[in-house]
């Protein structure tokens, strides 16, 4: 672990969301996500605030004057359902942009817990998908989806439904710390428990009664009254046959660790072309940090070679 890596990571325990250890921090987490949810363009770029005819909310975002091309990075931002598409994933975004001429970004921005719950959130990401395949008549085979941690849920869930109803897919999928077991039944639950800075907690211990607690908390209402072991909720338990190329992230000190390591492990098995990345001594989608470590930045080259190879 870089000695920046391991200060980031002292920075990121003092934000940490535990809802055993830290109980207000639902109500934190959306004043933070407010705050950070303007609409200012980053410089160099355009950025619509757009309106499905449904009603989903998602933005588009491109270089000043690019030709749109028709080649597209459709990304869903994590935040475990509460927190909203802040500006910091459009600046995350941003340099895919350079990586091929008239390139778009768009960017589910998707209706929050706890009024919105499943399946809410998948009929809004459809919703965005048949907007731009069928009515701005994007080639599916031009569009590349990515998210984190509850965007990758999203994201894998949105796959999914579209394998299911013989839609075609996209060209590709990249995902950076994917959350995809609503059971918690991954070993690194318990192993990283006390590792994990956002999300674990150095003091306790990942015992029969705290995963109960932790699955009884806010930060699953997500399901609502819906079977965890849906597909389409906790896509650890899906089928991956027939998936185009993916790309998934991890950090080895995260607790959600396995839910990535099972996709890839049954994407394998089923003949995906599927790569998976991880780095040492890191963090639950440490991949967004670009600016503030090197072990970020090497996995940042690694996803844009993957996307610059699929444009």
């Amino acid at each position: 672990m870089s000695i920046r890596a391991g200060l980031f990571r002292r920075m990121m325990r003092s934000q940490n969301i535990n809802p055993i250890a830290h109980p207000e921090m639902q109500e934190k987490m959306k004043a933070m996500s407010a705050k950070y949810c303007h609409t200012k363009p980053k410089k160099g770029y355009m950025l619509e605030c757009l309106t499905t005819e449904s009603g989903t909310k998602y933005q588009r975002m491109k270089k000043e004057n690019a030709v749109s091309s028709g080649k597209v990075i459709y990304y869903i931002h994590g935040g475990c359902y509460i927190s909203g598409l802040t500006y910091n994933y459009r600046d995350f975004c941003a340099p895919f942009c350079d990586l091929a001429e008239g390139v778009e970004i768009i960017l589910l921005d998707y209706t929050l817990m706890p009024d919105n719950c499943y399946p809410t959130q998948l009929n809004e990401a459809l919703d965005l998908w048949s907007e731009l395949t069928v009515k701005q008549n994007i080639n599916p085979e031009h569009i590349i989806i990515g998210g984190d941690s509850s965007g990758g849920n999203l994201a894998l869930a949105l796959m999914l439904k579209l394998k299911d109803t013989g839609s075609a897919l996209p060209n590709s999928i990249f995902l950076l710390s994917p959350w995809t077991d609503m059971t918690a039944s991954g070993e690194s639950y318990v192993k990283n428990y006390k590792r994990d800075v956002e999300i674990g907690d150095k003091n306790g211990m990942f015992d029969g009664q705290t995963k109960q607690k932790l699955l009884s908390s806010y930060l699953y209402d997500y399901i609502g009254d819906n079977n965890r072991t849906d597909p389409y909720i906790s896509p650890a338990f899906a089928d991956y046959s027939d998936f185009p190329p993916m790309l998934l992230f991890a950090g080895e000190d995260e607790m959600l660790l396995d839910d990535t390591l099972t996709v890839y492990e049954k994407a394998k098995k089923s003949g995906v072309d599927v790569k998976l990345e991880t780095q040492p001594k890191v963090f639950h989608s440490y991949v967004l940090y670009t600016n503030y470590m090197p072990e970020s930045q090497h996995s940042y080259q690694t996803l844009k070679e993957f996307i610059a190879d699929r444009l």
